[in-house]
C-alpha cells in the first residue's frame, strides 16, 4: 500500500512538473534589444575597477590608468646620426672639392656607450660611430664619405671637402622626448609602440587599469566536462571554454567556476561565491522556459535591483536574462552555443570592455548580396550568420544552414547580417550590411558548395598545406547545383542515390 502511494505521488509530481513546463510562464516580459541595453546600463557603474602596476612586458593590450610623464630626455645626450667625425662647423666653413679643409684627428674613437674623453678644439676632429656621444667643443658631424684620411708625420689628418652647418647630423638631447613632457595620456591602449616609448624612458613598470574579474559558470544536468567520459544523454560543455576565451578577448580576466547541475541550492551557492570574488558573473544555460531553468529564480534572491530583463526580442538569444546584484552585473546567456556567443558580444562584452577601460569595439562591415530568401520571425530582430564568397558582381553573403545549437556555426562564418524585427523575410537579391567576425576576413581561393563528404575534408586540408584557402558550405546536392548556376561556387559536389539499392 505504501509503495502504491509513493508511486502515485511520484506520478503526480511528474505531471505537475510537465504542466509547469508546458505553461512556459517564466519569461517576465519580452523587450527590445535597445530597451534591454538601456535597462542594464542604467543600473551599472561602467567606470574602470581600480588599477595595478605591471611590468611593461605584461602591459600589451592593457589601458593606462594615469598619465605617464617622461622622467628623462630621449636621447639623454647629444649624439651622432652617422658614422663620421665630430668637428667645429667654423673650422670647415667654405670647404669644397677644390678647396678642402684639413683637421688633425684626436687620439680617440667614440663608440656607442662610451663617453668622450677629449675636447674637440679648433683645428681638430674626433672619429665617432652612429649614436656616439658628441664630444665637448664639437657642434657638427661630417659623414666619413665626405672625408679622406691623410698620413702625416705629426699624426693622422682628415681632409674635408664639404662645409657643414652647426647641428649637422647631430641629434640633440631631448629632441625625441623631453624630460617632463606627457609621454602617454591616461586611457591609452598599450601596444608594441607604446611599450617601446616606455622602455626608452627607462620605465620598467606602468600603472594600468585592472582587468575585471569575470566568473564563468555553465549550468545543466546534461553537461560533461571535456576530457571526461561522455555519458548517455550528455553533451560536452563547449560554452564554458568559448565564453572564457571571449571574456579574455574583451579585456577581462576569466575565472572558470565549472559545471553545475540543475540543483537550486548548489547553483545559488556558486553564484553567491562568484559575486563575492568577481566583478561580473556570466552563466550559460538555465534561462529559457523549460523545466530545470533556475537561474532567474535564484537571481531574485541575490540582491537589489535583481532581474532587469528576462527575454529579449532577438533571434537567436530570446531567453537572455540580465540582472544586477549589489552593483555587479550578471548575464545569463542561452545554452545553445550560437545564441550564447551572439548575446555575449551584444550585451556582456561591452560591459567588460568598459570595466577594463577599453573603448567600444568598432565594427567592420561590408555590403554583400543575399542570394536566397531568408525567412524571419516577425517581432524579433534576427541575426543570420553568413559566409562571404566573391560573386560575379561583388561579395555574396550565403546564410549558414546551421541553427543556434551548432557549435561550429559561429566559428565557420565570416560575419552576420541583421533582419529587422518588423520584417518577415529578407528577399533574395537584397543588398545587406554584413558585420564581419574577426580581423582576417577575406574571400576564399576555392568555394565548394553542395553535398558534403569527409573526402572533401582531405582535399581541402591538402590545399591548405599548399597555401590555398578553401571554403566548404554544405547546402545539399540541389543547393550546390543551384549555386553553381548562379556563379557562386567553383565546385558543386553531388551525391547520387542508386535507385535499385537506395544507397
Amino acid at each position: 500500500m505504501t509503495q502504491a502511494l509513493e508511486r502515485a505521488k511520484a506520478e503526480t509530481d511528474l505531471l505537475a512538473a510537465v504542466r509547469r513546463a508546458a505553461r512556459q510562464e517564466q519569461f517576465l516580459d519580452i523587450v527590445s534589444p535597445e530597451d534591454a541595453r538601456a535597462r542594464f546600463a542604467a543600473q551599472l557603474d561602467l567606470s574602470p575597477r581600480g588599477s595595478e602596476g605591471v611590468a611593461i612586458g605584461n602591459a600589451l593590450g592593457r589601458v593606462l590608468a594615469r598619465d605617464v610623464a617622461a622622467p628623462i630626455d630621449v636621447p639623454p645626450f647629444d649624439r651622432s646620426g652617422v658614422d663620421g667625425f665630430a668637428v667645429r662647423a667654423a673650422d670647415i666653413a667654405g670647404a669644397t672639392e677644390h678647396n678642402p679643409r684639413r683637421l688633425s684627428l684626436n687620439a680617440e674613437l667614440i663608440a656607442c656607450g662610451h663617453a668622450p674623453q677629449i675636447e674637440v678644439r679648433a683645428g681638430t676632429a674626433t672619429a665617432l660611430a652612429t649614436g656616439g656621444v658628441i664630444p665637448r667643443g664639437a657642434d657638427a658631424v661630417v659623414m666619413i664619405e665626405q672625408t679622406e684620411l691623410i698620413d702625416d708625420p705629426a699624426g693622422p689628418i682628415i681632409e674635408i671637402r664639404r662645409a657643414a652647418a652647426p647641428g649637422q647630423f647631430v641629434g640633440y638631447a631631448g629632441s625625441d622626448i623631453a624630460r617632463g613632457e606627457l609621454l602617454l595620456p591616461k586611457g591609452t591602449l598599450v601596444g608594441s609602440r607604446e611599450i617601446g616609448m616606455l622602455a626608452a624612458c627607462g620605465l620598467a613598470t606602468v600603472e594600468v587599469v585592472r582587468k575585471p574579474r569575470v566568473a564563468v559558470l555553465s549550468t545543466g544536468d546534461e553537461l560533461v566536462a571535456p576530457g571526461e567520459p561522455l555519458r548517455p544523454a550528455g553533451i560536452y560543455d563547449s560554452n564554458g571554454a568559448i565564453l572564457a576565451a571571449a571574456v579574455t578577448e574583451a579585456g577581462g580576466e576569466a575565472l572558470a567556476f565549472g559545471l553545475f547541475p540543475d540543483d537550486e541550492a548548489k547553483l545559488e551557492a556558486a553564484m553567491r561565491r562568484a559575486l563575492a570574488e568577481c566583478d561580473m558573473v556570466i552563466l550559460s544555460g538555465g534561462t529559457s522556459k523549460g523545466a530545470g531553468d533556475l537561474s532567474h529564480t535564484i537571481l531574485s534572491r541575490l540582491g537589489k535591483p535583481g532581474v532587469l530583463v528576462h527575454g529579449v526580442a532577438l533571434k537567436p538569444g530570446k531567453p537572455l536574462c540580465l540582472a544586477v546584484a549589489g552593483g555587479k552585473p550578471i548575464v545569463v546567456l542561452p545554452g545553445f552555443p550560437t545564441s550564447a556567443i551572439f548575446t555575449f558580444h551584444a550585451f556582456a562584452a561591452p560591459v567588460i570592455r568598459a570595466l577594463a577601460g577599453l573603448p567600444a569595439e568598432a565594427e567592420s562591415t561590408v555590403t554583400a548580396r543575399v542570394p536566397v530568401r531568408i525567412a524571419s520571425e516577425l517581432g524579433r530582430e534576427e541575426f543570420v550568420l553568413v559566409s562571404l564568397i566573391e560573386g560575379k558582381d561583388g561579395p555574396v553573403a550565403f546564410p549558414s544552414p546551421k541553427g543556434s545549437g551548432s557549435v561550429t556555426a559561429f566559428s565557420q562564418s565570416d560575419g552576420f547580417l541583421r533582419i529587422d524585427a518588423l520584417a518577415t523575410a529578407l528577399d533574395a537579391g537584397t543588398d545587406a550590411e554584413v558585420t564581419l567576425i574577426g580581423a582576417d576576413v577575406r574571400a576564399p581561393d576555392l568555394v565548394v558548395m553542395g553535398s558534403h563528404d569527409i573526402a572533401l575534408d582531405i582535399v581541402t586540408s591538402a590545399l591548405a598545406e599548399r597555401g590555398f584557402r578553401a571554403r566548404t558550405i554544405a547546402v545539399g546536392s540541389q543547393g550546390g547545383a543551384t549555386a553553381a548556376q548562379r556563379g557562386e561556387c567553383d565546385l558543386a559536389p553531388v551525391h547520387l542515390v542508386d535507385p535499385k539499392t537506395g544507397r
